[in-house]
């Protein structure tokens, strides 16, 4: 009991009871690598569809489309349990567990040489997507009290954009420089997912070592699994704010595949065109991606600390318009040496930023504490549903339609969201 007494805080953030700087630090480290990661293995999979399956150009959009269909459905159907099982047995296991599982899934990828071996890959690696992805949001929620959450939030969206940046910049060139140095591009590949996957080995060790031990409330370690769901649920009915949240949640994660799946796929595949190789198109489209996870990165800790100066609902609605305007500006430029590019990867990535910090901070306040991981798990489903709208229509439209359709898609849900998050400020402005 005395433990959980003691407030200690982390530079300028106060932490809730019971949480030490070291809990804060490794999950930070642990945001870090799983934003890293998860951008990695989506800037990766075009090279892995050039190098290793020599698909078709005018067929990668739908491929892309049926790993991010396929893995979501995986996705969809574990992230509530897991939110779940947290709060019976804890984040630390679930957070280390889930990195075990994409360590073994980066192992896989590359042996993968027919796209049903890329797909059971893809279904393997989700498992592991849901735990680290629900205990990301989860353990984020947990760890500020309630006057500095916002500023946490905003610091770990830096972190997640550095991780993102920093993956990218560093893994995605490797190939290219082990080509270089004579190796095939499937070898070359094979090598550096095999960095990627002792990075994650690496951060399950440190979760374990780090992250706070036990349950975050005697009342979740009580309340049986489907119980803690119904409840989740039951919350999420009776509070706008939550829907408005999980809409965020939606839209946010349908932003990622857009800039992680679709921008690196463009880029990459208009590099070739122009005539450069595997290697060299895969290095190219490295630098748009870079500057679109820094502008995240430099907006994060702004966006952050204007959270915890306006209201939520207000904040998620201004996200949205940033968001949208980020988006449809991208359906317009897909060429590395465009002289315009740069600009659009600004506004792609502090669209992006706005869009998950949003979530993640209206969702925060909203939770309740005791079956936070079960509302958390919800708030995943919601995610699930915007990969696969996103994966399924947007890889659809870029392969039929237009390499900018599902950038010009995203954009207007996103407005739609905005829309949504007004109507919340006329209607419920005391909520």
């Amino acid at each position: 009991m005395t433990d959980m007494a003691v407030m200690q805080k982390l530079g300028p953030v106060q932490l809730a009871p019971g949480y030490t700087r070291w809990n804060a630090r490794t999950y930070l480290f642990s945001a870090f690598i799983t934003i890293g990661m998860l951008a990695f293995i989506a800037f990766i999979q075009p090279y892995l569809l050039n190098a290793n399956l020599k698909v078709p150009p005018e067929q990668q959009g739908r491929v892309l489309g049926l790993l991010g269909v396929s893995n979501e459905i995986i996705s969809l159907m574990l992230v509530a349990p897991f939110g779940a099982l947290s709060d019976k047995i804890g984040r630390r296991p679930v957070y280390a567990l889930g990195f075990v599982w994409l360590a073994a899934g980066f192992f896989l990828y590359p042996l993968a040489t027919t796209i049903p071996q890329l797909l059971g890959c893809a279904l393997f690696f989700s498992v592991g997507v849901a735990a680290v992805g629900c205990m990301l949001a989860t353990v984020l929620a947990d760890i500020p009290a309630e006057k500095s959450r916002g500023l946490f939030v905003g610091i770990t969206g830096f972190c997640q954009g550095l991780g993102a940046t920093l993956a990218v910049l560093v893994l995605g060139r490797v190939p290219q420089k082990l080509a270089a140095g004579g190796l095939d591009p499937m070898t070359a590949g094979r090598l550096t997912l095999g960095v990627a996957a002792a990075l994650c080995l690496l951060t399950a060790l440190v979760c374990w070592l780090g992250l706070r031990r036990g349950t975050p409330s005697e009342t979740a370690e009580r309340l049986p699994l489907r119980r803690v769901l119904a409840i989740g649920l039951a919350a999420a009915r009776t509070n706008p704010r939550i829907w408005f949240a999980y809409m965020l949640q939606f839209v946010s994660f349908a932003d990622r595949i857009v800039i992680g799946t679709f921008f690196s796929a463009r880029l990459q595949q208009t590099a070739i065109a122009n005539g450069e190789t595997i290697a060299q198109a895969t290095a190219a489209a490295t630098k748009p991606y870079v500057v679109a996870n820094s502008a995240g990165l430099l907006f994060a800790i702004f966006f952050g600390v204007a959270l915890d100066r306006m209201n939520r609902v207000t904040a998620g609605a201004v996200a949205m318009f940033v968001a949208g305007v980020g988006y449809i500006a991208g359906g317009f430029v897909g060429d590395p040496t465009s002289e315009w590019i740069t600009l659009v990867a600004i506004l792609l990535g502090m669209g992006q930023i706005c869009a998950i910090l949003a979530s993640q901070t209206v969702l925060g306040q909203e939770a309740p504490a005791d079956v936070r991981g079960a509302v958390f798990g919800l708030a995943g489903i919601s995610a699930s549903l915007g990969i696969l709208f996103t994966s399924s229509i947007g890889g659809w439209l870029y392969d039929v339609v237009d390499r900018g359709a599902p950038f010009f898609l995203i954009g207007a849900v996103n407005m739609l969201v905005m829309a949504f998050g007004v109507y919340l400020m006329r209607t419920r402005p005391s909520m």
